[in-house]
């Protein structure tokens, strides 16, 4: 081999290697207050499966679960402010931006998921996710990631609205959530996720709202004794990032982390749909006594709520796409 050739070689070879280090030019991180194992983090591991195999490495997703990056509203915050955060959040937060998204989070709008991921697959949803981004400066990639319906936790039984009377129950802060809580029938006490165990173990509070999945991962089967079917909120929720980075990532980029945060969602809620029955029978082996319920009162009173939010527009543009 001449000098040539093999200081040609080597060429390459540093090349190769500085082009493999620098494969990544765009890392994602995306967190969660959820648990190792998780349907949602497991749908994050899709996510991040699917754009990196899609952007051939140049696109990074970095996943972090247990609120390693923070809560929900530190990820928007932070997405909000420029960095290279995904924030996975509902509906309710972002309705302080733009008033309609409440509606996705409110109680008794949606029956099952197939009408929740019909809605967020709409054009009329994509025209709110436009006014969001030009409200708030956030960007959706996705809103059809399903974690289930939400049921009442308490400690005593509820067999009635009326049983709810003084009961403290915990919601998050966002006013649709508080909604939900009041239709209940509850005295609404907004604390953090982290916050619900140790809550109802020291009786801080009597009550708490969840879905299987988390009522699960959270070990909540341990500090109530009872579960009641209400279905209150069909949990929907998307994937956000700030519109300063999304502006960063080319445009064949983008489009690969909107299809690859879709097609994650829709793993993602495949997996919590096929594991519903299962977390209720883990719960119910927790001692945890399950209750089916006549919901037509809570559903009454939840209608009086949306009129009380501004929502009823919302709700019937709603209804006109399930209804296509």
């Amino acid at each position: 081999m001449s000098i040539i050739s093999f200081l040609r070689g080597g060429a390459i070879a540093l090349a190769l290697t500085a082009g493999a280090a620098q494969a990544a030019d765009y890392t994602l991180r995306i967190g969660s207050v959820q648990a190792e194992g998780d349907p949602v983090i497991l749908g994050f591991e899709k996510f991040k499966e699917l754009v990196e195999a899609g952007t051939g490495g140049v696109v990074e997703v970095q996943v972090f679960a247990n609120g390693a990056l923070g809560n929900t509203q530190d990820l928007m915050d932070q997405a909000q402010a420029g960095a290279n955060v995904a924030s996975f959040t509902d509906a309710a937060r972002l309705a302080a931006f733009t008033p309609q998204m409440g509606i996705i989070g409110a109680p008794y709008v949606f029956a099952d998921y197939a009408e929740a991921d019909k809605f967020t697959s709409s054009e009329v949803f994509d025209g709110w996710a436009t006014q969001l981004q030009q409200d708030s400066g956030f960007v959706t990639l996705a809103f059809n990631w399903y974690q289930g319906p939400r049921y009442l936790l308490t400690k005593k039984p509820i067999n009635s609205r009326a049983d709810m009377e003084g009961v403290r129950i915990r919601t998050p802060g966002a006013p649709a959530w508080v909604a939900a809580g009041e239709a209940l029938g509850g005295t609404v006490t907004p604390l953090a996720w982290a916050e619900i165990y140790s809550s109802l173990q020291l009786g801080a509070i009597d009550a708490a709202e969840a879905h299987p999945a988390g009522i699960v991962g959270m070990k909540f089967y341990e500090v109530v004794d009872h579960l009641t079917k209400t279905a209150h909120i069909q949990l929907i929720t998307g994937i956000v990032v700030g519109d300063s980075w999304w502006a960063e990532v080319p445009e064949e980029h983008q489009v690969v982390l909107r299809e690859a945060a879709i097609e994650a969602g829709r793993y993602m809620s495949g997996l919590v749909n096929d594991q519903i029955e299962a977390d209720l029978k883990v719960i119910a082996d927790g001692g945890v006594e399950i209750h089916e319920i006549d919901t037509t009162e809570f559903r009454a009173a939840a209608a009086e709520k949306m009129e009380g939010l501004g929502l009823t527009d919302a709700y019937k543009q709603v209804q006109a796409v399930l209804a296509k």
